[in-house]
């Protein structure tokens, strides 16, 4: 009797992925994406992921909400309400939602003036400023919260204006701060030693509007990795270290409100931000 196994009665599922997901310095999104297709072949069959052109992120929303002649499939991004309906949001975190816990990046010598910092009035209070990216939707996020934020329309000036100090700290998450303040050696920054700022910011995958199946792939394979422990693994291998080297746990959490995300995501990352806090925090939040 002739054996067929169940990945060959399936068309192989080409998908197109935003470059800035397939080059992202931190390889635990590629990793994860490949994992999760690679556990439901069984039910979904094989696939070829394809590298987009490259494109910046609005552009890249724009693709995922075409219905026709889109040149985008898939892509991660954090999400808002507004982005919950140009695509179709795969409600899982990504990286426990760490990027949500923002670490400053400030010039030299200035750590005097964090140092007595413990809450959210006291930082209020000290009339520091942050800088942000003018589209970014965690700028909402610090402004709603009346915090201080100024602005610029281009990522990489925003390192070049710290160092000329028309701004006091450049916020970060955890899991990219280390790998930028490395990059930008020779501007003098460093990473800030007392405060962390937390709101809730995950990252999901986004998917197209007309390929609800890879959503519904997606979903199920990161429910699998989730479940089997794989996402832990891969979420200690990469970034333990970090978290430990950042002294999170012994930091003061601000926690900031983040008027921007959908009740259903609120929802869905509730157990991911418990668990991360129980794992990886001592100290209560402010």
């Amino acid at each position: 009797m002739l054996f067929i196994s169940p990945v060959h009665l399936f068309a192989l599922t080409k998908i197109t992925v935003w470059e800035h997901t397939v080059n992202d310095p931190t390889e635990i999104i590629m990793e994860t994406l490949q994992q999760a297709l690679d556990i439901t072949k069984p039910e979904y069959g094989d696939y070829q992921l394809i590298t987009s052109i490259k494109m910046k992120q609005g552009r890249a929303l724009r693709e995922l909400s075409k219905i026709d002649f889109s040149h985008l499939d898939l892509a991660h991004f954090t999400p808002t309400r507004e982005r919950e309906k140009q695509a179709i949001a795969v409600r899982i975190p990504l990286i426990q939602g760490l990027l949500g816990y923002r670490v400053c990046l400030i010039n030299q010598g200035e750590q005097y003036r964090f140092a007595n910092i413990t809450n959210k009035n006291q930082w209020l209070a000290s009339n520091l400023s942050i800088g942000q990216h003018q589209n970014w939707p965690d700028t909402l996020v610090l402004k709603d919260n009346g915090l201080a934020v100024k602005t610029s329309y281009k990522y990489e000036l925003l390192f070049q204006q710290l160092a000329k100090q028309r701004f006091d700290c450049f916020a970060r998450g955890a899991n990219e701060i280390v790998y930028e303040q490395h990059t930008h050696q020779d501007l003098d920054l460093v990473i800030e030693k007392e405060i962390v700022l937390h709101y809730p910011f995950p990252l999901f995958f986004f998917v197209n509007k007309n390929n609800p199946n890879l959503a519904k792939r997606l979903l199920l394979g990161l429910s699998k990795l989730r479940d089997n422990g794989t996402s832990e693994a891969l979420f200690e291998y990469y970034y333990q270290t970090q978290i430990e080297d950042l002294n999170l746990e012994n930091r003061h959490i601000i926690e900031l409100q983040n008027p921007t995300l959908s009740y259903q995501t609120i929802q869905a990352t509730k157990k991911s931000k418990a668990l991360f806090q129980q794992r990886y925090l001592v100290k209560s939040t402010h």
